[in-house]
């Protein structure tokens, strides 16, 4: 009996993670991430741009010893560019089993928004989009917030080209300085006085 009341206990709290919102915005537009997919929320870090990347992969930092790629969420949308500014956050996530930040205008609150209050793109829209990373749109009181799915965010495609990236900065190893011309003196070796 006290298990059955566990078990209930485990799955509503489940289900409340899950109605709960991440929101951000984007081109003065509210989207909205599974707030238990967060681990993270920070200022813009000091990015390493990796060369020959696609245009909306910014790159990678070191966060706490563990690199991180990042993406820029209005070039991934082909939204107009908008330099950092005191907003500006980078949202961290696990995106197919990597960490992957993704930098956003801003983060505003985490909501509850039950599934009843979510409904599916439009057959118009959902045409013109792909309604792989769209989960659906939260209708609230005065506001409308676009939900997606993390881990379709990005394609397979990117996915493998942000984890190339970053092993290929993780094998880098400095470079060795070359030895002085000449010969070294060993230890116990006497040097030859004038």
């Amino acid at each position: 009996m006290a298990n059955e009341a566990i078990k209930e206990d485990i799955v509503e709290a489940e289900e409340i993670e899950k109605d709960q919102y991440l929101v951000f915005t984007s081109k003065s537009q509210e989207f909205g991430i599974q707030a238990m997919r967060v681990h993270e929320i920070s200022a813009p870090l000091g990015i390493t741009k990796i060369p020959n990347t696609p245009v909306h992969i910014e790159g990678i930092v070191n966060l706490r010893g563990r690199l991180v790629s990042v993406i820029d969420f209005r070039k991934k949308f082909r939204f107009e560019v908008k330099a950092h500014d005191e907003d500006t956050r980078v949202i961290i996530v696990e995106c197919g089993g990597f960490p992957t930040g993704i930098i956003v205008d801003s983060v505003e609150e985490v909501i509850k928004i039950p599934d009843e209050k979510v409904q599916k793109l439009p057959e118009g829209v959902a045409a013109a989009v792909s309604q792989e990373y769209i989960t659906g749109v939260g209708m609230l009181e005065n506001r409308l917030v676009v939900l997606l799915d993390v881990d379709k965010v990005l394609t397979k495609a990117e996915l493998s080209e942000l984890e190339s990236a970053r092993l290929a900065t993780e094998n880098v190893q400095p470079a060795k300085r070359p030895e002085p011309e000449g010969k070294k003196d060993e230890p116990g070796q006497r040097k030859e006085g004038k």
